[in-house]
């Protein structure tokens, strides 16, 4: 009986440890693709948060400048994006390299750091198209490091 017993346990012995690393390369793969999912998410919620900056210092500056006008319902739905897409902007740059590389949570501080022009010495359209200039900056950076760090090289 002990014969057959170690007869097919070198058998026995590769399949339990053929089942244990197929869980664990399985249960790394799984977590992987879980973290690139969140690093995804974190990087497209910014890109479409410095998009709506964007958009609102482009409106604004055509509205100091030219005297474009929209509805207050308009203008309100533009305010009340932008004050959400600055706030999210707030909070990627404060959380950092938590979810995003280095590099991306590098460009938000750059952002936030950048140069500004005082309102009491320059008029409101060379204030916001300075801004829209260094949000759309800042949005071909993040894109160039979310395509490198997500591994998206085709994209």
């Amino acid at each position: 009986m002990i014969k057959e017993f170690f007869k097919y346990l070198p058998g026995i012995i590769s399949a339990i440890l053929a089942a244990y690393f197929t869980a664990r390369w399985s249960l790394r793969k799984l977590y992987s693709e879980k973290w690139w999912e969140r690093k995804e998410k974190a990087y497209s919620e910014i890109v479409e948060a410095l998009y709506q900056v964007m958009q609102y210092c482009e409106i604004k500056k055509d509205h100091y400048e030219v005297g474009k006008t929209y509805s207050d319902e308009k203008m309100k739905e533009f305010q009340d994006r932008y004050s959400m897409a600055y706030w999210k902007l707030k909070k990627a740059t404060d959380i950092g390299a938590f979810v995003i590389s280095q590099e991306g949570a590098k460009v938000l501080e750059e952002l936030r750091s950048r140069p500004k022009l005082d309102w009491n010495e320059n008029p409101p359209w060379e204030i916001y198209d300075q801004d829209y200039e260094y949000y759309k900056k800042a949005l071909e950076n993040i894109v160039r490091v979310a395509k490198k760090d997500l591994k998206a090289t085709k994209a």
